[in-house]
């Protein structure tokens, strides 16, 4: 049934909702599913399917599908393997078109009758004209239109998507990029892929306008010619990011047992990647950061160039972002003599002394901070390119720490969100056992997201993701 120009526009914004297997034990995922529509604020009809419950987290509860008096566009089954025929039979009859298996024990336990009832749900379905996500998969995560398959992932929207074929992955890479700033319009973990493909989300998601980065976690591919095709597409219009699960044989043996997916050569991935022109990451750390970059970074009108200026932290810092770009491939250029006559009128004590890095510390009481010259490199055209560390750990050593860290993060947010040009912002990890140093670096990076800008742990984490935003650009340009 399911074919290349399958409709998931209309499909995976439903209207109507039943959950088969809802349940009262709020330690279940049937319980997760309908307080998820709940939470999440689904707008429309939400029916919870029990044998013998009549009413469930405050909604009437059914016996079965053919007792729910009005349409059902989508169906969750949180029901085991052995009862999913009678189901899908049922769905066919009551003219759904989307089922989204959380059911599993399939072709993934490596067992022939688990492959082969697998079998026989597709061919059920297919007969049945009811397309499926799944099986062995958690499904959707849409916080505008009210989806979500557990009740502590973030609301934030935006612009990135997301799939996966492992449930616990989206689930971490959601909360964790979140933090980050990053807003979904949709994020999708696709199980086994039995039905709606890898292939088929990306085509879908690389013509949705309101996507400006995909993401993907991907085990192993049901076609190689059709992934490949849509992965070219997808690519072509948005930045496609690509996390390649089972890489090496112990992890290839691993995906089998997970998701039944066969994962391939790495080397045969790598090539179909770099031919598609989408973006190989190695962990989900670099997943992340790409995701960060590409969401939250200005982007650039045409050609975009690597010259690099970079402010803020110690001497140490500025050493550190300048071997970090230019390892990366990123140039690091001296200041331009524009920069240096401003430098010279404001810091006559220091404008032939400041360098690109700016080391802040040299900077104290000169009559010049390390925000004012980043704008001096934001209006100069031989900058493309900014890092701005905050230098959190330096800062927090001085009296009027927390008011201090505030007012540079402050004078930084104000910069980013006028600016026309990348900026990464560099603000480490709150990890002290000092509580009020925790709250001063955490209040900070909530700030500079809460603005819009894009913030990583690391002057090398920061490098690395400009060198691939940069690169994504100039083949495009």
């Amino acid at each position: 049934m399911t074919q290349n120009t399958l409709d998931l526009d209309a499909l995976l914004r439903p209207k109507s909702i039943a959950v088969v297997g809802a349940s009262k034990n709020p330690d279940s995922p049937g319980h997760d599913y309908v307080q998820c529509l709940l939470d999440f604020g689904f707008k429309g009809e939400v029916y919870p399917v029990h044998r013998r419950e009549t009413e469930i987290l405050g909604l009437k509860a059914y016996p079965d599908l053919s007792s729910i008096p009005g349409d059902v566009e989508f169906v969750i089954s949180c029901i085991p393997s052995e009862a999913i025929l009678d189901v899908i039979d049922e769905a066919a009859k009551k003219g759904v078109r989307l089922m989204q298996l959380f059911t599993g024990r399939f072709s993934e336990t490596g067992r022939e009758e688990g492959a082969e009832l697998e079998r026989e749900v597709l061919r059920r379905a297919r007969k049945g004209g009811v397309s499926l996500i799944g099986p062995n998969c958690m499904g959707l995560h849409d916080p505008e239109w009210g989806l979500a398959f557990r009740p502590d992932l973030p609301r934030r929207t935006g612009g990135a998507a997301f799939i996966s074929q492992s449930g616990n992955n989206t689930t971490e890479v959601l909360i964790h990029s979140d933090v980050r700033g990053v807003g979904y319009r949709l994020a999708l973990s696709y199980g086994n892929a039995l039905d709606v493909t890898e292939a088929h989300l990306l085509e879908y998601l690389g013509e949705v306008s309101e996507v400006k980065v995909i993401g993907a976690y991907i085990e192993g591919v049901r076609d190689g010619r059709h992934f490949l095709r849509a992965l070219s597409d997808a690519a072509a219009s948005t930045p496609t990011i690509i996390f390649k699960g089972g890489r090496t044989g112990a992890g290839a043996r691993s995906a089998v047992s997970h998701t039944a997916a066969l994962a391939g050569s790495s080397n045969v991935w790598r090539g179909a990647l770099r031919q598609a022109g989408a973006i190989e990451v190695r962990s989900q750390d670099e997943l992340i950061d790409l995701l960060v970059a590409f969401e939250l970074l200005a982007k650039p009108d045409g050609a975009i160039g690597r010259n690099v200026g970079a402010v803020g932290g110690g001497g140490g810092r500025a050493v550190q972002a300048a071997d970090a770009c230019t390892e990366e491939g990123l140039s690091v250029p001296s200041l331009t003599d524009g920069i240096r006559a401003q430098l010279k009128e404001r810091a006559p004590q220091l404008w032939d002394w400041i360098g690109n890095p700016v080391d802040q510390s040299i900077l104290a009481g000169g009559g010049v901070s390390g925000a004012a010259v980043l704008e001096m490199m934001l209006a100069d055209p031989a900058f493309d390119l900014l890092i701005a560390n905050v230098g959190e750990d330096w800062v927090l050593g001085r009296p009027d720490s927390a008011d201090r860290l505030m007012h540079i993060v402050k004078r930084f947010a104000e910069i980013g969100k006028q600016s026309r040009k990348p900026i990464a912002f560099v603000l480490g990890p709150a990890d002290s056992p000092d509580e009020a140093r925790w709250r001063a670096v955490e209040g900070a990076r909530t700030l500079l997201v809460d603005a819009g800008l894009a913030v990583f742990p690391t002057v090398e984490r920061a490098a690395w993701a400009l060198r691939r935003y940069v690169e994504y650009w100039e083949a495009r340009a």
